[in-house]
C-alpha cells in the first residue's frame, strides 16, 4: 500500500520530465502546413489525396453488387451501405465547396469513413466467399438463390 503514492509519483516524475520548460520558451511557434496553404490549394490537396480512395472503395463495392444479385439477404443491407457511401461523399463535396468550414474537420471526417468503409467491405466480401449458389426450377423458370445455407423457395425444385 506504501508503494501506490510512490509509484505515482515516479510516474508523473517520468511523463512531466521529459518536458523542459526551458526547450518549450526557446522553440518559436512554427506555421502549420495549412496555414500556409490556400484553402483553394487546401481542398486540391484532399481531392488529389482522397479521391483515389474513394473511387477504389466504390469500384470494389460495384464488384460486390454484382456478386450478390441473387442473394436477397444481402441486397437490403448492401442498398443501406451503398446509400450512406454516397451520402458520405455528397457530405465531404458539399463541404469541401463551402467556405465556411476549416479542411481538418473533412480529413478527419474522410479517414474515419475510410477506414469504415474499409472494414465493411472486407466483411462483405467475406460472407460472399462463403456463400453458396444453387439453381432452383419450377417449370420453365428458373431461379439462382444465394445465401450461407441456400434453399429453394416454395414449389421449387434444386436442379
Amino acid at each position: 500500500m506504501r508503494n501506490k503514492p510512490a509509484l505515482a509519483l515516479l510516474t508523473s516524475l517520468l511523463l512531466l520530465g521529459g518536458i523542459s520548460p526551458s526547450i518549450a520558451e526557446d522553440a518559436s511557434p512554427s506555421p502549420s502546413p495549412s496555414a500556409t496553404l490556400t484553402r483553394a490549394e487546401q481542398v486540391l490537396k484532399f481531392h488529389m489525396k482522397y479521391d483515389p480512395m474513394f473511387d477504389t472503395q466504390y469500384k470494389r463495392l460495384m464488384v460486390i453488387q454484382s456478386k450478390i444479385t441473387y442473394n436477397a439477404s444481402m441486397k437490403g443491407a448492401f442498398k443501406d451501405i451503398l446509400k450512406d457511401f454516397q451520402g458520405v461523399r455528397a457530405f465531404l463535396e458539399n463541404g469541401l465547396a463551402s467556405n465556411t468550414e476549416g479542411i481538418e474537420v473533412f480529413v478527419s471526417y474522410a479517414d474515419e469513413e475510410l477506414g469504415e468503409f474499409e472494414n465493411t467491405m472486407y466483411l462483405l466480401e467475406k460472407e460472399i466467399s462463403k456463400s453458396k449458389t444453387i439453381t432452383c426450377v419450377k417449370g420453365k423458370t428458373v431461379k439462382k438463390v444465394m445465401a450461407l445455407k441456400p434453399k429453394c423457395p416454395a414449389g421449387y425444385k434444386k436442379k
